[in-house]
C-alpha cells in the first residue's frame, strides 16, 4: 500500500493558482492588495513562473530555494510546498525520491511542510531498500507529532513491504503504527488541513488497505487469529477485493486442517461427535472463503496460480460435504461474482 497525499485536491488548486500567477492573470489583484488580501510582489510572480516552468522536479526544487531564500514569508509558500511534496512522491526512482526530499527539507523546514514530505521519504528510502534509515526517520518525526496519521501509515506499509520479503524486524513497531492509524482514523481524527469531502473519500480509501497490511503483519508474527480477524475486516470494507478472501481461505484451511487431526485423534464417544460437528462447520467456512477468492480472482493474473489450487481445494471439500458431489458448486462460485459486480 502506497502513501497517497492528504493534500491532492490543495496541491492541484495551487499549481492553478501559481500558473494563474505565472501567467499574469492575477497579478493586478495580488500586486496592488485588495483589501484583505495579501500582496505578491511582480518579483514573487516571476519566481513562481520560473518553478512552474522548470522542466522536472530537480529544476523546480532549485527555484523554490530561491523563492524561498529571497522570500521566505510568501504567501505563495505553501502552495509550492505542497506541488512540490506531490510531484516528489510521484517520482518511480526511489534513489532520486530520496535524495530531493532530503534537499526539500533543508529549503521547507517548517513543521507543516515537514509533515508533507516526511511520509515521501519514508517511501523512498523503503522503496531504496534502506528501511533502517526509514524506520529511524518517521520515529524521530513521530516523536515530535505523534499523531501524525501519514507517517503513521508510511512507516505501517514500509514494514507490511519487509514483512513479505521475510523480514520481521519492523513487525512489531509496525503493528503499533497501523494500530494507532486504524484509532485515529475510525475516532474521526481529521487531519486539520483536510476538508470533510476528502477525510470521507480518504478513510474510505485507506482503511481497508490498512487492515489488510495489518493482516500481513500478524501473519509475520505469527499471529494467525488477530490475521484472520483483520483480513475479515477488510473484505467487510471491501467484498470485492479478492486478496483478502484469498488469504482467509489459507488461514481457515490450516485451522480446519489442525482441527481435523485432532479429530481423528480422539476416542469415539460423544467429544469425538461434537467434535465432528466444529470440524464440519469450519470446513464449510473454508468452502466459503474458497469460493469467494476464487469468483473474485477471475482475470486477475497475479492470483491465477493459487486460484488454479483453489479450484482444486473446493472441488475435494465441496464433495465431502455433499455426498460426494459437486452440485451446485459452480452456483455458489457463481454467486460470489455477482456479488463482485
Amino acid at each position: 500500500m502506497r502513501i497517497r497525499s492528504f493534500v491532492s485536491c490543495l496541491v492541484f488548486v495551487a499549481m492553478v493558482i501559481c500558473l494563474a500567477i505565472a501567467d499574469g492573470l492575477t497579478s493586478s489583484a495580488f500586486a496592488q492588495g485588495k483589501p484583505g488580501q495579501p500582496i505578491v510582489s511582480a518579483e514573487e510572480q516571476n519566481m513562481a513562473k520560473a518553478i512552474m516552468s522548470a522542466p522536472d522536479a530537480a529544476a523546480k526544487l532549485k527555484a523554490a530555494a530561491e523563492l524561498i531564500k529571497k522570500h521566505p514569508k510568501t504567501v505563495l509558500r505553501p502552495r509550492v510546498a505542497g506541488a512540490l511534496a506531490d510531484q516528489i512522491a510521484k517520482l518511480t526512482d526511489a534513489a532520486q525520491k530520496v535524495s530531493l526530499a532530503q534537499e526539500y527539507q533543508k529549503i521547507f523546514n517548517e513543521p507543516s511542510e515537514q509533515e508533507l514530505i516526511v511520509p515521501v521519504l519514508i517511501d523512498g528510502l523503503a522503496g531504496a531498500n534502506r528501511p533502517d534509515e526509514a524506520f529511524s526517520v518517521g520515529a524521530e518525526f513521530l516523536a515530535r507529532n505523534p499523531d501524525s496519521l501519514r507517517v503513521l501509515i508510511g512507516l505501517m506499509s514500509a514494514g507490511a513491504d519487509q514483512a513479505k520479503r521475510k523480514n520481521p524486524k519492523f513487525v512489531e513497531q509496525s503493528l503499533k503504527y497501523g494500530s494507532r492509524a486504524i484509532e485515529l482514523m475510525e475516532a474521526d481524527k481529521k487531519p486539520a488541513n483536510v476538508d470533510d469531502a476528502d477525510w470521507k473519500q480518504y478513510k474510505t480509501e485507506m482503511l481497508p488497505g490498512l487492515y489488510q497490511s495489518m493482516g500481513i503483519l500478524n501473519l509475520a508474527k505469527g499471529n494467525r487469529a488477530e490475521a484472520k480477524a483483520r483480513y475479515m475486516k477488510a473484505s467487510e470494507l471491501v467484498p470485492s477485493d479478492p486478496f483478502n478472501f484469498v488469504m482467509l481461505a489459507g488461514i481457515l484451511t490450516d485451522e480446519y486442517q489442525t482441527e481435523a487431526k485432532r479429530y481423528q485423534g480422539m476416542p469415539d464417544g460423544p467429544a469425538k461427535q461434537d467434535e465432528l460437528k466444529k470440524v464440519q462447520a469450519m470446513i464449510d467456512n473454508v468452502i466459503d472463503a474458497t469460493a469467494h477468492a476464487i469468483a473474485l480472482s477471475e482475470g486477475n493474473a497475479a492470483l491465477q496460480q493459487i486460484r488454479q489450487q483453489y479450484l482444486q481445494d473446493i472441488e475435494s471439500y465441496y464433495k465431502y460435504r455433499h455426498n460426494n458431489s459437486t452440485a451446485g458448486l459452480q452456483q455458489l462460485i457463481d454467486k460470489y461474482k455477482v456479488v463482485a459486480k
